[in-house]
């Protein structure tokens, strides 16, 4: 008969953590993207980007009142950046951040 120690606990935080990490340096990278592609008049707007981790999820935030309004308003004109600047970031490195969570994890778990 073999000992077998469950330890599950334990995997369930190394999993958290893992995941936690590996979600913010992923969203660290989109944001990085995002404050290419992010509109410019003063710069403002570009330097108030920021990554946020709160409990169980990791924030992307631009951090100034009239953020929501460059990202979302299609009808402005932008001589550098251009709206969806976070959206289109996001979208195209989605994918690439669960990969990363599941070959960290799967890595960690390995051993």
């Amino acid at each position: 008969m073999s000992d077998l120690t469950w330890n599950g606990e334990a995997i369930e935080r190394l999993i958290r953590r893992i995941s936690m990490q590996a979600m913010h340096d992923g969203a660290e990278h989109i944001l990085t993207e995002s404050i290419n592609e992010c509109p410019v008049e003063s710069g403002t707007l570009r330097r108030s980007g920021t990554v946020i981790d709160e409990d169980d999820s990791v924030v992307i935030l631009y951090n100034v009142p009239y953020a929501e309004k460059q990202h979302e308003d299609l009808s402005l004109s932008h001589i550098d950046g251009k709206a969806k600047f976070l959206e289109d970031p996001y979208n195209r490195n989605k994918d690439r951040v669960i990969q990363l969570a599941k070959d960290r994890i799967n890595s960690a778990l390995r051993g």
